[in-house]
């Protein structure tokens, strides 16, 4: 454990003014809290040594707040938060705990989450590296967020959040890696974030509250969206070329399922990705989209997923292309993998704006001009370069 700064010790020297008033510890419990929630988690346990009037003040901060980089080693680091948490007051509401306790046992870490849920945590922010079953997670009325970063998440680990936390409603995954057949169908959960995460083999997404959804920079082995009947946003970039395996192209075809009801959605992806493409044909109509953005995976020799999209936009006023790769004549000569080919696009006279962001002298800017003139209407083209 860290020393200190400079924390006077003892009655006489605390916050005491030239008259001898402590006017510091006269202060609320509230303002105190607010005032130790600057200092790291060993300073404020040392706090207790201030004067009676600090003593147990640490047992009921409103946060918990630990970084194993404050510690020497994982034996005193695993010391600490064990005291911290047993020695804690039960009835004290506990808004955040946050810990990051860098390379620790993953089953005292697991006895750390639960205790912290038992302690009616209300946002939970975990950083590993660590591995965490269904084990991790306690029945909670109180937990509303959850944030787990670097995590290795075995099979079932979303099991109890989907049935045991009632009123969970964000939960925010980066840098994890999924093992198994998994699936998120929180009935609260509103608010989904996926980051840099590799998924495998496969990830189904069914939260029928779910407001906002983001899948970023994933490596993926399939995703199925399913039953987002209040999804307003949705932001979808994959890195992933995992589809062409044989048992995971056909999950990867359901990817766009969900996202009907979506009145902003955003698809990246590199060109040829198969994970959108392939799922245009049993898309349904996303009757309610107004905004658009599409990365390089349109760019195919004849902009079918372009079109295809479109057709099924029928209330869409301002569509985005950004087009951040070169072009690959590698991956434009592949085959198409449509069921079907398109019927006749037609125009879009709801679309208002259409913008097309690229690097200077990009070879087929030219091209995707053409093949948005037929379907702009009246709608405005601009070329915007950095």
């Amino acid at each position: 454990m860290s020393a200190p700064t400079s924390i006077p010790c003892g009655s006489k020297s605390v916050g005491r003014n030239r008259n001898g008033v402590d006017r510091l510890s006269s202060l609320s419990d509230d303002l105190l809290h607010h005032v130790m929630s600057f200092l790291p988690m060993p300073q404020v346990m040392r706090t207790s040594l201030l004067s009676p009037r600090w003593r147990f003040l640490w047992c009921s901060t409103p946060f918990i707040r630990i970084d194993g980089k404050d510690f020497v080693d994982n034996s005193k680091l695993e010391n600490f938060i064990d005291c911290l948490l047993l020695l804690r007051d039960y009835t004290a509401s506990l808004d955040e705990a946050r810990i990051s306790p860098c390379c620790v046992d993953c089953t005292k870490c697991s006895v750390w989450i639960r205790h912290a849920i038992m302690h009616k945590v209300r946002v939970l922010d975990i950083s590993g590296p660590l591995s965490l079953d269904k084990t991790a997670i306690f029945p909670s009325q109180h937990l509303k967020t959850i944030r787990l970063q670097a995590a290795m998440l075995r099979h079932g680990f979303f099991r109890p959040l989907n049935y045991d936390c009632p009123v969970l409603e964000h939960l925010g995954l980066k840098l994890c890696t999924f093992w198994g057949h998994e699936e998120i169908s929180s009935r609260s959960l509103k608010v989904l974030h996926i980051s840099q995460c590799y998924l495998t083999p496969s990830l189904l997404i069914c939260a029928r509250n779910l407001t906002n959804l983001s899948i970023l920079d994933t490596d993926i082995g399939g995703i199925v969206t399913r039953d987002l009947s209040s999804l307003v946003t949705a932001s979808i970039s994959l890195v992933s070329k995992h589809f062409y395996h044989r048992d995971t192209v056909v999950v990867g075809y359901h990817l766009l399922d969900g996202l009907s009801h979506a009145t902003t959605l955003e698809l990246h992806a590199p060109l040829h990705e198969r994970a959108f493409e392939g799922g245009l044909p049993t898309c349904p109509m996303l009757s309610n989209l107004t905004s658009l953005v599409l990365g390089d995976w349109v760019m195919t020799a004849d902009f079918y997923p372009l079109h295809s999209i479109l057709q099924r936009s029928d209330k869409l006023k301002e569509l985005t292309v950004k087009l951040k790769m070169e072009e690959c004549s590698r991956c434009k000569a592949l085959p198409s993998t449509r069921r079907a080919p398109p019927s006749g696009s037609g125009s879009y006279p709801c679309i208002e704006r259409i913008k097309i962001c690229c690097q200077k002298d990009h070879p087929r800017v030219g091209e995707l001009v053409q093949a948005l003139l037929p379907v702009a209407g009246n709608a405005n083209i601009s070329i915007e370069r950095p």
